[in-house]
């Protein structure tokens, strides 16, 4: 009974212990509310529910209630309540300081921030609203410009349980888009994060211009000329967009309305260097020269030291051959810029364009001096020295470049042709096929391994070249030929009919091809191709002469044989010729008559006296056609017509003689 007795007082001063505690607990709570929170004496009902917790957390060993954050916010104290969310951008830095709640000591609370985080407990760390701004924008899947995101929480734990959440709303605004595309150094990524700048501010023309000029760069001029586009219908009098547009426009080559909006820019404002300098580039592409002069004159007026307009002023006065105010734009640049290599070669290149070359290997001379390492500044010096004759310093200044640049295809072209000039063609050969392995279609190197070969009578290795170079007339001819030397006869007279499809009117291809032809056995297709030659000399009238003789058409074949005549009237073949036409005929007169002409030019011809006298002894004039066969005999003792017919003509002879 005692100890019954002594147990219940011993609960019974527990409970008024902890009474007590609770009592005191209430009363400092209600006076830090008091004095720290005085609106809430008009929410006695939250304080009501605050003490009763509070009570029942210390009593009844109940789960604690959260009430608010205790907060530094960019050096200001805040508190974030259970109904409530931190706000934040990437400007913002903030420090949790303390959790409210029913625990008053906080023994056994702990705060995780999401994302930005550091351990088990963030409480008294600082936190940057910049890493969760970052966050969010590089998270692939976040699509969303501008505006406000609740993703992420600030959790409250009680015993490593949780017991609350606070909702961070990041405020995603388009400085911050902007900001990535200056932070990154991937292109695209710049372009898509302005992208996304620019759809939250719709009326925003800064960033616009930073993506244009991207766009620019990258040579995206649709792109870029939209862009300018819009900053103009914002902002309709914006001298810098109408500027940068008129660039875009002349590097499109839509010339006509870059000179529109320079002629506007410079309306607006007439003091305006870029908008004359752009505006004589666009006159000059239109090749409206003295135009473009006037404007660089202009531009130049405004800004005497602006040496690249006085660069293209000079190029302009070249356009209408005012050589010596262009060499005076030049001389102005070398002499005043401190940078003189543009001046130097510019002077350099319009003394070699006017055939001055002691003044151009002067300047080039001068130029390579400061750019020791500049390949086609000795391929110019090497043209100025071929100009005046000087060839191997040609070729001594073009081997120095191709050593300088070695995989620049047109300076070991220009070093190949000076080879070839020279005739030094397996020097010229090795760096035509330099040229090729390079660069397997350039059609000039090509072509010129195809000639040297072809020249060369490498007719294998011309064909090869030749084959694979698109076909014209000229290379159509010269695959014809070299096929032909080959003895290929029919890929030989392809090649030639190809040549004079395409319109070739040299006689030479309807020689070859009628050459080839009989080759082939198509004499019919030859004599047709010997016919269309013009002129026609004798050799090829003689062949068309013999054709139709062989082909029983007499007539055709004695019209060629006079037209023989015509071309060489005082020579025996050309009467013998004709005689034997005649003869063919049977007309004995007609060929007596030309065998008796050709006589007159030679008298040491035997077969023409046989000839003769066959016509007589066809026309039963025997004396004469034994007079005729004997004068054959005497010349060529081994004239079988001549021996043959002798011994019966001078039988009948005999005979006649006879009976008379």
């Amino acid at each position: 009974m005692f100890k019954n007795l002594t147990k219940n007082d011993g609960q019974t001063a527990k409970i008024i212990a902890r009474v007590s505690i609770a009592l005191l607990v209430i009363i400092i709570v209600v006076f830090s509310i008091l004095l720290f929170r005085p609106q809430a004496l008009s929410a006695f009902t939250f304080q009501f529910i605050r003490i009763k917790n509070i009570f029942s957390y210390y009593i009844f060993q109940g789960k604690p209630h959260f009430y608010y954050l205790e907060m530094e916010k960019n050096g200001n104290d805040i508190r974030i309540y259970a109904d409530e969310s931190l706000e934040l951008t990437y400007r913002d830095e903030f420090v949790i300081k303390s959790v409210v709640s029913d625990d008053l000591t906080g023994k056994y609370i702990t705060v995780n921030v999401e994302v930005l985080g550091k351990g088990k407990d963030d409480i008294s760390i600082l936190l940057k609203g910049i890493d969760l701004v970052n966050k969010l924008m590089q998270d692939k899947e976040f699509t969303q410009s501008t505006g406000s995101i609740s993703t992420y929480k600030i959790n409250i734990n009680y015993n490593n349980e949780p017991m609350a959440s606070v909702p961070m709303k990041v405020i995603i605004t388009p400085q911050d888009w902007l900001r990535f595309a200056k932070d990154s150094t991937n292109v695209k990524v710049q372009i898509e994060y302005l992208k996304k700048a620019i759809a939250a501010n719709k009326e925003d023309i800064s960033v616009r211009k930073i993506l244009a000029g991207i766009y620019f760069r990258q040579d995206n001029l649709d792109d870029a000329i939209r862009l300018y586009k819009d900053i103009l219908l914002i902002k309709t009098d914006d001298t810098t967009a109408m500027l940068e547009l008129a660039k875009c426009y002349i590097k499109k080559k839509d010339y006509d309305d870059a000179i529109v909006l320079c002629r506007k820019l410079i309306s607006i404002n007439s003091q305006d260097v870029q908008a004359h300098a752009s505006l004589g580039f666009a006159l000059f592409q239109k090749g409206l020269w003295d135009q473009a002069i006037e404007s660089y004159k202009q531009s130049i007026k405004l800004d005497p030291d602006n040496y690249m307009v006085r660069l293209k002023l000079g190029e302009a006065y070249e356009k209408i051959k005012k050589i010596n105010l262009a060499i005076d734009e030049y001389k102005y640049v070398l002499e005043h810029s401190k940078d003189t290599d543009l001046s130097l070669s510019a002077l350099g290149d319009v003394y070699l364009k006017n055939n001055k070359y002691d003044d151009a290997i002067k300047y080039y001379k001068e130029f390579i001096k400061k750019q020791p390492r500049l390949a086609s500044a000795y391929a110019n010096l090497a043209q100025a020295f071929a100009g005046r004759g000087q060839w191997q310093e040609e070729i001594d200044n073009l081997k120095k470049a191709v050593s300088l640049s070695p995989d620049e295809s047109a300076i070991r072209f220009n070093l190949a042709a000076a080879y070839e000039k020279r005739k030094l063609y397996a020097e010229a050969i090795q760096q035509y096929q330099h040229v090729f392995k390079t660069n397997p279609n350039d059609a000039d190197a090509i072509e010129r391994l195809a000639d040297i070969n072809f020249k060369n009578k490498i007719f294998d290795q011309a064909i090869a070249y030749y084959e694979k170079l698109p076909k014209n007339s000229s290379i159509y001819a010269n695959l014809g030929f070299a096929y032909g030397e080959l003895k290929k006869y029919k890929a030989s007279a392809e090649n030639y009919e190809n040549a004079i499809k395409l319109g070739s009117k040299n006689s030479n291809l309807h020689y070859n091809l009628a050459y080839t032809y009989g080759k082939l056995g198509r004499e019919k297709d030859a004599i047709a191709e010997y016919e269309k030659i013009f002129p026609l000399t004798k050799e090829v009238l003689s062949i068309i002469a013999q054709y139709y003789l062989k082909d029983k058409k007499y007539e055709t074949a004695i019209n060629y044989y006079k037209r023989i005549v015509v071309l060489e009237p005082k020579k025996a073949a050309s009467y013998a010729s004709l005689g034997y036409a005649y003869a063919a005929q049977k007309k004995w007169d007609k060929a007596i008559e030309n065998y008796l002409i050709a006589l007159k030019y030679d008298r040491e011809d035997d077969e023409l006296y046989a000839n003769l006298g066959e016509a007589y002894e066809n026309k039963e004039l025997y004396a004469e056609a034994l007079k005729a066969y004997t004068s054959a005999y005497e010349l060529n003792p081994e004239s079988a017509k001549a021996a043959r017919r002798i011994p019966p003509l001078k039988i009948i002879l005999l005979q006649k003689k006879t009976h008379k």
